[in-house]
């Protein structure tokens, strides 16, 4: 099984992360998974509605990575960002200017889901 997102109903490639979080929000998926994000200056941020384990490091995110904060909010980076979270992974094959394109958006949702 993989997991898979949705970001407007658009089906986006993700290069996923190799770490507890992301197998742990696989197995917590009884079905897709909708979530609402919102405009935070350069990042898009969104409540998963369910916990997974933290392994939060410092580090500078690039346009298009993926993360959550405090193991319950969902994070896109927009923009280099110097934080600390935990890195889901890597929005795939989608260029910085598309990046801020299609998270620019003041709301967006959001799909996760197995296939």
């Amino acid at each position: 099984m993989d997991l898979k997102m949705k970001i407007q109903n658009r089906e986006v490639a993700v290069d996923w992360e190799n770490r507890t979080a992301v197998s742990s929000l696989m197995n917590k998926l009884s079905s897709k998974k909708k979530i609402s994000m919102s405009r935070s200056g350069s990042r898009q941020v969104g409540n998963l509605g369910i916990s997974v384990p933290r392994n939060d490091r410092a580090f500078i995110a690039q346009p298009g990575d993926i993360g959550v904060m405090n193991g319950t909010y969902l994070v896109f980076f927009m923009e280099e960002d110097d934080v600390s979270c935990t890195k889901l992974g890597h929005l795939a094959g989608v260029s910085e200017t598309s990046v801020k394109n299609m998270l620019s958006p003041g709301a967006l949702s959001v799909e996760l889901y197995e296939a």
